[in-house]
């Protein structure tokens, strides 16, 4: 399973610090179907998660192969994250909602259990420290 390459460009070190990257395996599992795509991105704290659009710090779209989806991120500063995905089941480039309801399945890092909302950061936050693995169970419903 292959995914595309991540849209967002991993930060430089500047020349006054001792920046140590990491790297982040992702597994998201309990895929219903292999239609569409996997939209993921990883959230820094304060970055709107988890809509953190523009700012992640890497994103990707993965392909789905027997309800999985995999991915690698390299050269990621190390730090407190949280990663955010969805199905977009019609390739649609977005979550669709029905009464605020997610149709569509996601998931987040840590699998916080459900609210009737988005997680906060700190109840999805991992430590991408060396090399960091995360399996994210997607949730459907609807």
């Amino acid at each position: 399973m292959m995914a595309l390459a991540p849209s967002a460009a991993p930060l430089p070190a500047g020349p006054e610090t001792d920046t140590e990257f990491a790297s982040l395996d992702v597994t998201v599992t309990n895929i219903k179907k292999d239609e569409g795509v996997i939209r993921l991105a990883i959230c820094r704290q304060g970055d709107d998660f988890p809509d953190c659009g523009e700012n992640a710090v890497q994103s990707a779209d993965l392909k789905i192969d027997l309800g999985s989806a995999r991915a690698q991120f390299e050269d990621i500063p190390a730090g407190l994250y949280a990663v955010s995905v969805f199905h977009d089941a019609n390739a649609n480039g977005k979550l669709d909602t029905f009464l605020g309801m997610p149709r569509e399945g996601y998931g987040f890092s840590t699998n916080p259990p459900f609210r009737p909302r988005a997680p906060h950061f700190s109840e999805a936050q991992i430590e991408i420290d060396g090399k960091t693995e995360a399996i994210i169970k997607l949730r459907y419903l609807l």
